[in-house]
Formats: structure tokens, C-alpha cells, sequence
């Protein structure tokens, strides 16, 4: 396997990940049982805030109430971009971390447009795996192109969402944490988006070493093209023949030398094959026959 072909497998495969592991991420938080549960992006101790659970978790699209023995218990309505708030999800409280009373658009905002950015790095990335799908069945210039450009916005909007989520959750951890309460980030969901950004950036990379790579072949093919046109341009003189002269007649053929300006101070003088012909004393005496090659001799311009 050629070292291009590995560069366009070795694209296709992290994208595919990135791909899977989007989805993967997209759909986690739209089940609240089996492995599902255990896809979260944030979990504290929430008792006393209201009716609050003791402990709950914030998921894609709902909060459910924790309980020891693992079960996401009292989970609340279902909506797309469901934004992380307590303030919000249960009415203010005076127990409520002061963070969260006073920055309330911080954390609902840095979570709704986390999940945009979310959606959006989505679309550029289906958009970048049909690019580098059809690059590798038939690669073209436009193709390549579009799968360079489309990748690196996908990698620009998956690490716009994965900032966004990791500054709105770490936030939130030093807040809880501040109040003494337990708090920590779900590990497996931004396990999974920044796993899906480091193999958006290999991709990134990788498509753009398949433009370079295809660039450089054309220019070696351009100059190698021109270089044999120039070659087969330069045809040679006929030489004329000793037919229909008496054998008796010596007949002496030379070319003339062709001299080549190449602009530089040594020309080469290039003088193509000369053959001379000596009829022998005899009728049956071997001719001598001289073949003179090119020379390069100096020559003053």
C-alpha cells in the first residue's frame, strides 16, 4: 500500500470514529435506563433545594434524582438543549450556591449554546465524511478541497462545544464544592467529546496532507511532461544515403554540429551521430566504419 492511500484509510478511520462517537454523544441522556444512565454531564448533591432530589444528574435533554442503589429516579420533562440551572430547574433557594443566583445566563446560556455547537459540528461532519468517502473511491481537486475545508470547521465547532461545556460543568464543580456539597463532571460524556476533537484533529491533518501530497504529484507530472515534449521536439536531420551512386564513389555523410544556448557560460555543443564510410582498395575489403558521439566542449559566449 502506496503512503497516499494510507494517509486517505488512516482519515477515513478517525473520521468514522469521530462520526460514531458524535452520535453516540447526540443520543446520550435519551434514555434514562439500561447504559444510558450512565452518560451524564454533571452530578451534585442538590439537597435542600426545594424539591430538589438528593442527589441529581443533568443529562442532553432532562435532571433526574440519583439514588444509591443506580437508578435515575423523578427525572424531569424532556426537551432538546435542556439547560443546566438550578436556579432555573428548582427555584431559588437560600441553600443554593450563591454562583448560581447571581450568574444565572452563565451557566443556561454556556450549556444551550454548547449543545448548538453540538449539532452544528454534526452537520459539517457528515458533510466531511461524504467529502472523504468520495475522495477515496475517485479523488479530485474539488473534492479534496471541500473535505479539507469542511474539516477543519467541524474541528473549530467541536472544540467550541466541548469548551463551552467543560467552562459551564467546572464552574459549576467549584461552586458546589465552595458550599461543601459533592460534585463532579460525567466522565463518559466528555470522555467522548474530547476523544471525537483529538480525531477531528488528526483528520484535519490528515486532509490536509492528502491536498499537499496530490499538489506535489502534479507538479513533478507538469515538469516531467514538459521536459519529454521539450526532448521529443528536438528531431534529428535526415541523413542523406550513398543510393544510386556507383559503389566505386566514397561518399562521406556529416552532420553538422547544433549548437545549444542554455545560458550559461559552458555550451554545450552537441553533435549528433556522425558515420564515415571508406570504400576499401578491394571489392571484398571490410569498410571502416567511425561513430562519433556528443562531446560538451566550452565555448565562450
Amino acid at each position: 500500500m502506496s503512503y497516499k492511500k494510507f494517509v486517505y484509510f488512516i482519515n477515513l478511520f478517525f473520521l468514522l470514529g469521530a462520526t460514531l462517537l458524535t452520535f453516540f454523544l447526540i443520543l446520550a441522556g435519551g434514555r434514562n435506563t439500561g447504559v444510558l444512565k450512565n452518560f451524564y454531564w454533571f452530578q451534585a448533591s442538590t439537597s435542600g433545594f426545594n424539591s430538589a432530589p438528593s442527589v441529581t444528574r443533568w443529562y442532553n435533554y432532562n435532571w433526574c434524582g440519583w439514588e444509591s442503589r443506580g437508578l435515575a429516579v423523578n427525572c424531569s420533562s424532556k426537551m432538546a438543549a435542556q439547560p443546566f440551572s438550578p436556579r432555573d430547574n428548582f427555584g431559588s433557594s437560600p441553600l443554593m450556591p450563591a454562583s448560581f443566583l447571581n450568574n444565572r445566563n452563565t451557566y443556561y446560556y454556556l450549556s444551550r449554546v454548547g449543545w448548538a455547537m453540538l449539532l452544528i459540528a454534526l452537520f459539517f461532519l457528515l458533510i466531511t465524511l461524504a467529502s472523504v468517502t468520495t475522495s477515496v473511491i475517485r479523488y479530485t481537486r474539488r473534492t479534496a478541497s471541500v473535505a479539507t475545508a469542511t474539516s477543519w470547521i467541524t474541528l473549530f465547532f467541536m472544540t467550541l462545544s466541548a469548551c463551552l461545556y467543560t467552562g459551564c460543568y467546572a464552574k459549576a464543580v467549584k461552586a458546589f464544592h465552595h458550599e461543601n456539597r459533592d460534585a463532579r463532571l460525567g466522565p463518559k460524556n466528555f470522555g467522548l467529546i474530547w476523544t471525537t476533537v483529538f480525531l477531528l484533529i488528526v483528520n484535519a491533518i490528515c486532509s490536509t496532507a492528502m491536498v499537499v501530497i496530490h499538489k506535489r504529484n502534479e507538479y513533478v507530472y507538469d515538469r516531467s511532461f514538459v521536459s519529454t515534449k521539450t526532448t521529443d521536439s528536438q528531431t534529428l536531420t535526415p541523413v542523406p544515403t550513398n543510393e544510386g551512386l556507383p559503389s566505386s564513389v566514397p561518399v562521406t555523410t556529416v552532420q553538422q554540429p547544433q549548437l545549444h544556448s542554455s545560458g550559461k557560460f559552458f555550451k554545450k555543443l552537441r553533435a549528433k551521430k556522425r558515420t564515415v564510410t571508406n570504400a576499401g582498395d578491394e571489392p571484398n575489403q571490410i569498410q571502416e566504419e567511425r561513430i562519433y558521439t556528443e562531446q560538451n566542449v566550452p565555448v565562450v559566449s
